[in-house]
């Protein structure tokens, strides 16, 4: 798959989906591409992961709409633990980043993967993410 670095493999990645049909193909997706993932279907397990330390966790890939606990919801909580982290959403629908940060100013995210998504979709979008975090240090 396109936009892989051979330094994937040292990458973690949070994915929440309350689909679990979506976590589990998201999830072998990733790991086929060489990285660690930390799946979950439960936003509020999630949350708690990020509070039990995952410091590997450089990536959260949260769904938008998810019962219990929204996915604006979990990037609030989330970057209130670890202000450090990227997020990527995942949404159906047809928006912009810059759209989604003027709806939700108090959402901030990294980057958006519109689904339904090919697998390189998505594996460039947490590789472009990671390149961000490691442009910025």
């Amino acid at each position: 798959m396109s936009g892989l670095s051979q330094d994937s493999a040292k990458h973690s990645v949070m994915i929440v989906d309350d689909d679990k049909d979506i976590l589990s193909v998201t999830s072998k997706i990733l790991e086929r591409s060489g990285f660690k993932v930390h799946g979950f279907s439960d936003p509020i397990a999630a949350l708690q992961h990020v509070e039990n330390g995952c410091m590997e966790c450089g990536v959260l890939v949260s769904d938008v709409r998810m019962p219990k606990m929204t996915g604006f919801q979990l990037v609030r909580r989330t970057k209130e633990l670890r202000p450090n982290m990227k997020i990527i959403m995942m949404t159906a629908f047809e928006v912009s980043k810059s759209e989604f940060e003027s709806v939700f100013p108090s959402t901030p995210i990294d980057n958006i993967v519109r689904k339904p998504f090919l697998p390189p979709e998505l594996v460039e979008a947490i590789t472009e993410t990671y390149k961000q975090t490691r442009n910025a240090a």
